[in-house]
């Protein structure tokens, strides 16, 4: 059992890393078009994205060790007796290690994670208590100009004296209906599972790449936003409601609205009708596409593994 676990492991932490590395390399090249589709879709695929060298690590190797040799998917070859084999390692030590890194690295996320989850609530727990509740929103009696939504499963909005009385009733409309889109979309869930899924990505990338899908979502809301009340509207209220911000001495923190990423949401909102959605044909022929990739790959991953294995065993048996 515990060469098929380790095994398994060991497959699993090799196929996400070099699935990581790999799409970290190419990412530069897709950017400009993730970032030119609909937001709505493009937050979306960005999460997929980054989820699926761990996603598509796991289903390769749960199929790797299912299918066997001289079966559909994996072509028949022998070593010594010639029977059905999946790749196994036979050295303990390996199996072993292989399962102490997969578990140290599961840890490690889903610890970070339930933190961060943790900390959300914490926060959560102590605007409530602040703040009273408005049609819409929650209120937050503050002189500081604030708009923000908080909560993973079931969030709430808040916004702060100090806006409400810098903001026309058309102003306010837009605001709210930006930040409904965001309660709606889950957007902090979906920020927080992309921070996971890109934790392990260095440097200047990973903060790349967390911007994106932070802007990707902001421009979604707009665009909900702007089928309500128009593009004008919007692009109006966004420029206000950032310089409200901004010229504030103190603002409390409002993600959507204090960013420096004002301009380019304003741009989107102008070019909106060159970013359509992606047609559900498109989104199935790239589905059945990758899943076909996927069981292509199968046999020349089962014989990649089992060079690997080989080189494993080798090099612990001269070690030892």
């Amino acid at each position: 059992m515990i060469q098929l676990v380790g095994t398994f492991s060991l497959i699993w932490l090799m196929l996400w890393s070099g699935l990581a590395l790999l799409f970290a390399l190419l990412y530069p090249l897709l950017r400009r078009i993730v970032l030119g589709i609909h937001p709505q879709h493009g937050s979306q695929l960005l999460l997929v994205y980054w989820a699926a060298p761990a996603l598509v690590g796991f289903l390769a190797s749960s199929l790797l060790l299912v299918s066997r040799a001289d079966g559909m998917f994996i072509s028949a070859h022998c070593h010594g007796a010639c029977e059905e084999h999946v790749p196994l390692l036979s050295v303990d030590a390996l199996a072993i290690g292989g399962l102490v890194i997969a578990a140290l690295l599961i840890l490690v996320l889903l610890f970070n994670f339930l933190q961060q989850l943790a900390k959300g609530r914490s926060m959560f727990k102590q605007f409530e208590l602040m703040t009273e509740t408005r049609p819409g929103y929650r209120f937050l009696d503050a002189v500081e100009p604030a708009v923000f939504t908080l909560g993973w499963w079931n969030p709430r909005v808040f916004i702060s004296r100090g806006l409400l009385e810098s903001c026309s009733r058309e102003q306010l409309a837009v605001i709210l209906d930006h930040e409904q889109a965001h309660r709606q979309r889950k957007d902090n869930l979906r920020l927080l599972l992309g921070r996971v899924f890109t934790l392990f990505v260095p440097g200047d990338r990973g903060r790349q790449i967390r911007h994106d899908m932070h802007l990707l979502c902001e421009e979604a809301c707009d665009f909900v936003a702007a089928g309500n009340h128009g593009v004008a509207s919007v692009a109006e209220t966004l420029v206000h409601v950032g310089r409200v911000l901004k010229n504030h001495p103190a603002p409390i923190h409002s993600r959507g609205f204090a960013c420096s990423d004002l301009e380019l949401r304003v741009q989107a909102l102008l070019a909106h009708h060159g970013r359509r959605p992606i047609p559900a044909w498109q989104i199935l022929l790239l589905t059945l596409v990758s899943m076909s990739l996927l069981i292509l790959s199968l046999d020349p991953l089962h014989h990649g593994a089992e060079s690997l294995i080989t080189l494993l065993e080798y090099l612990v048996h001269q070690l030892v």
